[in-house]
């Protein structure tokens, strides 16, 4: 199971690459070079993410893409919705309709919890967040894995 798709991956790589510039524009040129995809794919992605609002895009010459709020109040779960649709950990085979234990299933019930948390934690993540995560030196006693602060350190730990 894949909890986030490609698409919504390299969202979130090119939503970090604008941010970093700041209030400057990025053009998909500029984005795909930095992170190294191709210009139609990248394209798409951001006209996705323009439709959805995430961004704002300005067409022509000397154009490109902005954030369309600030990098905090961004969320990692509208990019993966914009992409995905609804963060859904487990659909029960049944679905509603057929199965009598739709309501009383524990397996669906324990399940529900944790796609719960897991969305409330993609609420909280955001693309300042991960760069605030990116500033921190490794080895410091403030780094970061996953956004929770480690002690483990940097040449042992393992990244995603």
């Amino acid at each position: 199971m894949k909890l986030i798709n490609r698409d919504a991956d390299y969202a979130v790589k090119a939503l970090l690459a604008i941010a970093r510039r700041g209030d400057g524009l990025a053009t998909v040129a500029e984005l795909s070079a930095e992170i190294a995809l191709p210009r139609p794919y990248l394209r798409k992605i951001m006209q996705t993410l323009a439709r959805e609002g995430v961004v704002r895009s300005f067409k022509g010459r000397g154009g490109g893409f902005v954030l369309a709020r600030p990098a905090g109040l961004i969320a990692v779960a509208d990019v993966v919705r914009a992409f995905q649709g609804r963060i859904s950990l487990h659909d029960c085979l049944f679905k509603k309709k057929i199965c009598p234990d739709a309501g009383t299933c524990p397996l669906r019930k324990a399940i529900g919890r944790l796609e719960d948390r897991l969305v409330a934690e993609l609420e909280a993540l955001t693309i300042a967040s991960i760069l605030e995560g990116d500033k921190v030196t490794a080895g410091s006693p403030r780094a970061r894995v996953k956004g929770r602060a480690s002690s483990i350190p940097a040449r042992t730990r393992r990244h995603p």
